[in-house]
């Protein structure tokens, strides 16, 4: 028990360093990460997809996707190349969808929302997330504000969890998650984001940075719930093996991969009113 304890720890607390120095460096430091992470991602969501046996999904085309989405947004936000090379994108999600005339499967219908589906849920908040690395001077910060808010929130709902939770939350989806567990993540995360605002040079007020926080868990809480959903719908534990003691990539990413379209959202308001 203790030793897998330690494993679980070390593995976790290394894994986040890394994190957090590749957003700190952005640029190619960022996108090499976020890259690999979008491709191991949707890996493991088609892995996951395979468990049904009438799908089959060209994963390889796939995942190529939802790698040039996230490769084309990268470039926009940090290279600042022409949006015209998003066309390049849509005109591969538009073979993607003629590949499956010649396929001769079973499901085409199937197949191609499953291959949509995997680049919405995985490339697409990895791609978003790029636009907030990119924004000068407050980007990284921001980025890494949204991890550890995440990152504290679970703690917080763990702890509650654990010690208090007696009322169910989600019972049909998620058995162990509590309301009690969900009042310690909120109060981590609003704990955690008024630090936030004393020491990082987000120029936002303790407030934003409350509002902020709450909006990002209450999103991250969801995302969970979504990714316990799809796990309970094709009667898997864990999305994968991605860090010992820890599951899959999703597995550890599916409060943020929910919770990404809304920092992309406050990010825009902050860019246009704030920064």
């Amino acid at each position: 028990m203790l030793k897998n304890l330690l494993t679980r720890a070390g593995s976790g607390l290394l894994f986040i360093v890394v994190m957090l120095v590749c957003i700190w460096k952005t640029n190619l430091y960022f996108g090499a990460l976020f890259m690999i992470l979008t491709v191991l991602g949707m890996n493991e969501f088609y892995q996951m997809a395979s468990k049904r046996e009438e799908l089959s999904v060209c994963r390889t085309l796939s995942i190529i996707g939802g790698a040039l989405l996230f490769l084309v947004t990268y470039m926009v936000c940090f290279l600042k190349v022409d949006l015209m090379w998003y066309s390049v994108v849509f005109v591969y999600h538009a073979i993607l969808m003629i590949v499956e005339l010649f396929r001769c499967k079973t499901n085409p219908l199937l197949n191609i929302a499953i291959t949509c589906m995997g680049i919405l849920y995985v490339s697409l908040p990895f791609s978003l997330m790029c636009y907030v690395a990119s924004i000068p001077e407050y980007g990284s910060y921001l980025l890494m504000s949204f991890f550890v808010i995440i990152w504290m929130s679970d703690t917080g709902a763990y702890l509650a969890g654990v010690t208090l939770g007696k009322h169910k939350m989600f019972e049909r989806i998620s058995p162990k998650k509590t309301w009690e567990g969900f009042a310690g993540g909120l109060t981590f995360a609003i704990l955690f984001g008024v630090v936030l605002s004393k020491i990082t040079p987000v120029p936002l007020g303790w407030m934003t940075w409350v509002l902020f926080s709450a909006v990002i868990f209450v999103f991250g809480v969801l995302g969970d719930l979504v990714e316990s959903m799809l796990k309970r719908n094709l009667s898997i534990k864990d999305s994968g093996k991605f860090l010992p003691g820890h599951g899959g990539l999703l597995d550890r990413f599916d409060s943020s991969l929910i919770a990404a379209p809304a920092l992309f959202m406050m990010a825009l308001i902050f860019v246009k009113y704030i920064f």
